[in-house]
């Protein structure tokens, strides 16, 4: 609650601040000037509002009649209303600001009646785009209050000195919840995804320039950042709304719309580097872009490459040891040691300290995994995008476009361990193995095995998609037909493992294991480096699985005035969409049974063809005052049915420059292909088992008290094709004022409601927990006449509810220019004020927010209710500054310890980044940075299975310094 009202107090007055200074604010358009082709007013007024990062609106069939010479605008120490001047000047056109970032063109009163009325139709060409707000297949005149939308542009992504388009969106309020970077640990893939409003990552859509692209099949099939360069990226807007009425199921929780590069003229040629404070995570980047505009086409062509290097655990204080107990944390060392741990007949439990000496095991003995992991992955990128346009006529276009991307990641585990009770097959050493001195079946012991060496995972991703179509105009009716094929092919390899065949063999006697049956005896039983070369070849395996996703789809389009009542316009869209999705995945496991310590994807092939229809409608009730907006969206699905969704706004600007907005839309998540068909996953999970507490015998699911010294047990997880659609409701409400007295000044408060009914899941942690606490679930957890579990059955249902409240805070001010420069100003907050979640039908609901429970458990992650950025940028003709500081707000855990339930509260956290550049010429940037400035660590999670901090939420490498140097030829 501190930390709140700190912030809560900051906010204010800093806006007590802004309401002080009533001065007018200018656009950042380049100086001393700026060059315009040869063009259409509309394609001079997109350049225009591209340079100075302004929004302009113009009714383009109108304006497109009006050709401009080529020209240069006078830029120096001139506000942008100057600049639009100089361009209308001796044109029958007139501007009106309609947003602290936005202009609208409209006719000039006095007109002859055939001008004025072809003039006067409603703006539909938002000109920094070229096409439709995020949010809405409408081309709207109300650009700033139609949906809850944030902007960066490429300069403030310049700003952030991120080079992936994950580490830019890392750190926002408004990404909250458990999306991952490339800044991941040990279960990393080489992916990134991204979610919004603390909902999982399949319930963001992510789009590229308005059009949906493919999943990724690692991630529950959310979209895989890290196939789109962020060198060619112009903007991403975020859309804090319910869309499924727009875009369809996967954008519950709202949308990310990545907005690339277009109309780019020249040879523009990047080169980044960074480093962590430790001499770490060394990144370096290089790109070159290519753009050519023809009298009717465009050409673009762009090639990045990007690398990232490690950081290993042992190389920060926090996550050096698992056992975190001199921070206040707990031990969770791994009771399989180098040396052994050896569970005898008698109860008692040896490790070997050398050839056959033995001495008891203590708790003390465990071992420091995190020697060898590496917490941040290295990885590397290479990409080609290639777009190209041209005017059929001065209303038609046809356009295509080509991405392929290709990136690797190889991440650093801890030498295999075998746990021989409890992983796949059967693992007893027998009593007449040659290397068992005790003259016993031995059924428990649990060994590292040091002499395979770390193990390596290698992923590779081959990412490609074509976008292509026509697109027009027809008597003030845009339209256009798109077609997509996207394909991604992943493939994983995870050697130094062991083959449960083979070991089972190995550990078996003379008359099943010896050189006639081609059998190497395996010695688990002695100190450190008692396995020689010759059983490491018989017992070694390397796991591979590959992963196929594929989608095809058409799409059409069309929207413009439905007609007109007494209070204006009738904006409407229409749109049909068909697409075909399938997804196939295999590996190379032993007869059902993963290797021994790897994890089995299994297999998972399915297909479906979607069908949909949607509409929109804004109409207005009162004159430029109130407006209602509605969509519907229908969708078939070949495999589990259909739906409708609908989704209604009302919109009221009482003032100019006020603007209030409610909304109400329904929407739904289908099961993915990945929920409905995955069979035969199998993974060593971190789960904590109540039967190992003292108080087992009192608990009804416990035979008896199970060792507490295990961590991980064997789960095998699964799709049901019986599953049902995610189901919700959104409720948002808005309000945004943007001062006449104070120009320059934005500010927007957003409230929000989410109840999402039916969630699909499969939760381990809470199937052994209802299984120990109430004897349930006993044909999902499987445990031995001791209570030990032998294997956890974890396969999708529909398990529950979930209703998320909060609401965000935007200040934003763009101080004056003057002799010292320009100064802006910005406050982004995100306070969730309730997580209710259900875990299964007919439980109670549990309150979250404010709490932490590690996914990898089967929780929902960090859920702080307080998360918030700061930020004061600075500019003058040849220099930039920027600074930026980062606010997580506390959380609690809940664990138990010694049979003790104790509740750890992790501390907030804040970070800073700092950027000064340096523009001699239009044409050369020169760049240098900090990221989090002061070193600040991330807080300890005691509950955190890697690396004792949640990396969903924070970063590990600290201080990071880095440098860039552009050109534009």
């Amino acid at each position: 609650m501190g930390n709140f009202l700190t912030v809560r107090l900051w906010a204010k007055v800093f806006l007590v601040f802004l309401l002080s200074v009533s001065r007018a604010a200018a656009a950042l358009c380049p100086e001393p000037k700026i060059e315009l082709p040869a063009s259409s007013l509309p394609k001079a007024l997109i350049s225009l509002g591209k340079q100075c990062q302004i929004s302009i609106l113009v009714q383009t069939s109108s304006a497109a009649q009006y050709t401009l010479v080529k020209q240069s605008l006078d830029t120096e120490q001139e506000e942008f209303e100057e600049v639009l001047e100089q361009l209308l000047q001796g044109l029958p056109f007139a501007y009106q600001r309609t947003g602290p970032s936005s202009f609208a063109i409209t006719p000039i009163e006095g007109l002859s009646p055939k001008l004025e009325q072809q003039l006067n139709s409603p703006p539909e060409e938002v000109t920094v785009t070229g096409q439709s707000l995020t949010g809405s297949h409408l081309r709207h005149y109300q650009l700033d209050d139609y949906a809850p939308i944030d902007r960066l542009s490429r300069e403030q992504l310049e700003l952030t000195g991120a080079q992936t388009v994950a580490d830019a969106l890392q750190f926002l309020p408004a990404v909250s919840g458990n999306s991952t970077s490339t800044s991941v640990s040990q279960e990393d893939d080489g992916t990134a995804t991204v979610s919004l409003r603390y909902l999982p990552a399949s319930n963001t859509l992510v789009l590229i320039n308005g059009r949906r692209i493919i999943g990724d099949g690692y991630s529950g099939e959310a979209t895989d950042l890290n196939t789109i360069p962020l060198s060619i990226v112009e903007r991403v807007e975020i859309l804090k709304d319910g869309a499924s009425a727009v875009y369809g199921s996967d954008a519950i929780a709202g949308v990310i719309n990545i907005i690339l590069r277009r109309d780019f003229e020249g040879l523009s040629m990047n080169s980044y580097y960074g480093q962590a404070h430790e001499g770490d995570r060394e990144t370096e980047s290089h790109y070159l872009t290519w753009g050519r505009q023809g009298e009717r086409s465009h050409l673009m062509f762009s090639l990045a490459k990007y690398a990232q290097g490690a950081v290993m655990s042992r190389d920060r204080n926090l996550s050096e040891s698992a056992d975190s107990r001199n921070f206040g944390g707990t031990d969770k060392r791994s009771s399989a040691t180098p040396e052994g741990f050896i569970a005898l007949t008698n109860s008692s439990v040896l490790t070997s300290s050398s050839p056959e000496t033995y001495r008891s095991w203590s708790l003390e003995d465990r071992y420091n995994y995190s020697d060898y992991t590496s917490a941040i992955t290295p990885i590397e990128s290479n990409s080609v995008y290639l777009s190209a346009d041209f005017d059929l006529s001065d209303s038609t276009l046809i356009f295509a476009e080509v991405m392929g991307q290709h990136t690797s990641a190889e991440s650093t585990k801890a030498p295999t361990p075998v746990f021989t009770r409890f992983d796949n097959g059967d693992l007893t050493i027998a009593a007449d193995n040659i290397y068992n001195p005790f003259n016993q079946s031995i059924t428990d012991v649990r060994k590292r095995i040091t002499e395979l060496g770390p193990r390596i995972q290698e992923n590779r991703t081959r990412s490609w998609r074509v976008n292509s179509g026509i697109k027009g105009a027809h008597k003030q009716w845009h339209w256009e037909l798109i077609s997509s094929l996207h394909h991604t092919d992943k493939s994983e390899k995870l050697s130094n493992l062991i083959d449960p065949l083979a070991l089972s063999q190995g550990l078996k006697g003379p008359t099943i294991c010896n050189p006639d049956s081609g059998c190497t005896p395996i010695n688990l039983l002695g100190p450190s480096g008692s396995i020689n070369s010759e059983q490491l070849d018989f017992i070694r395996g390397q796991s591979s699985n590959r992963s196929q996703t594929r989608m095809e789809s058409a799409s059409f389009i069309a929207d413009g005035p439905l007609g007109k009542n007494r209070a204006g316009e009738i904006l409407a869209a229409i749109g049909l969409e068909i697409r075909h999705e399938a997804l196939s995945t295999s590996s190379n496991d032993q007869n059902g049974l993963s290797y021994i310590g790897g994890h089995a994807p299994g297999a998972t092939r399915g297909s479906r063809t979607i069908k949909e229809t949607f509409a929109e409608v804004s109409v207005p009730l009162q004159s430029e005052k109130l407006w209602l907006d509605g969509a519907m969206r229908l969708s078939s699905y070949s495999d589990f049915g259909s739906t409708y969704n609908p989704k209604l706004a009302l919109r009221w600007q009482p003032w100019s420059d006020l603007h209030l907005r409610i909304s109400y839309a329904s929407g739904f998540r289908a099961p993915t292909l990945t929920d409905m068909h995955q069979q035969g996953y199998q993974s060593q999970e971190f789960i904590f088992d109540p039967c190992t507490s003292d108080s087992a015998s009192l608990l009804a699911g416990c035979p008896a008290q199970s060792d507490s010294a295990r961590i991980q047990y064997l789960t095998e997880f699964g799709g049901n094709p019986n599953l049902m659609p995610e189901t919700s409701e959104t409720l948002t409400a808005s309000l945004a004022w943007s001062p006449r007295q104070i120009e320059g000044l934005s500010t927007a408060i957003e409230f929000f409601n989410i109840q999402q009914d039916d969630v699909i899941g499969s939760s381990p942690q809470f199937l052994v927990e209802q299984n120990a606490y109430l004897g349930l679930f006993s044909n999902r957890v499987t445990r031995d006449d001791r209570g030990e579990i032998t294997k956890i059955l974890a396969t999708r249902i529909n398990k529950g509810r979930r209703t998320i409240q909060g609401y965000d805070i935007a200040l934003r001010y763009n101080l004056p220019v003057d002799n010292f420069g320009q100064l802006d100003l910005a406050v982004n907050i995100s306070h969730m004020l309730s997580y209710l979640n259900q875990g299964a039908t007919g439980l109670p609901e549990e309150e979250l927010a404010g709490t932490f429970i590690d996914t990898t458990t089967g929780g929902t992650g960090s859920l702080p209710k307080l998360k918030a950025n700061a930020g004061v940028y600075w500019s003058n003709e040849h220099w930039k500054a920027g600074y930026t500081a980062h606010f997580v707000g506390n959380m609690e855990e809940t664990y138990l310890h010694n049979d003790q339930s104790l509740t750890h509260r992790i501390k907030s956290w804040l970070s800073h980044d700092a950027q000064l550049s340096f523009n001699p010429t239009d044409k050369l940037r020169l760049a240098i940075g900090v990221n989090n400035l002061f070193n600040t660590p991330p807080p300890l999670a005691v509950t955190a299975t890697d690396n004792n901090y949640d990396y969903r939420t924070y970063d590990l490498a600290g201080r990071y310094w880095y440098g860039s140097l552009s050109l534009k030829l």
